[in-house]
């Protein structure tokens, strides 16, 4: 009988491990897309030269998204759990890095005017 039991267990079956728990939730995502938005908003407010730092953050981020889901295992894994409200939520928190680089450009700019 042990053998037997033995003899099953190096029979090679399919696991599918969860890949959720080890990727960011998509909650997560939203919350760290808000706080970069608002802290590159009024960093770039400051001082237009911290763009050099800003613009590979912004790229950073929509690279995160895509490899993350261009990985053969990981991306349809995730999808497959999540759903497709996971990619909004991963290219919409590379958004937010955008908007606010952007916002905090268009404010560095009136205030520069106004001084």
């Amino acid at each position: 009988m042990k053998k037997i039991i033995f003899l099953l267990s190096l029979v090679p079956l399919n696991v599918y491990a969860e890949v959720s728990d080890k990727s960011p939730t998509q909650s997560g995502l939203w919350i760290t897309g808000l706080i970069t938005c608002a802290v590159v908003t009024l960093l770039l407010r400051w001082s237009k030269w911290l763009n050099i730092l800003a613009a590979p953050l912004v790229l950073l981020f929509f690279y995160f998204a895509y490899d993350t889901l261009a990985q053969p295992d990981i991306g349809p894994a995730i999808i497959k759990e999540q759903g497709t409200l996971y990619i909004t939520a991963l290219y919409g928190s590379a958004v937010l890095v955008l908007v606010g680089v952007i916002v905090g450009n268009v404010l560095n700019k009136v205030k520069c005017k106004n001084a």
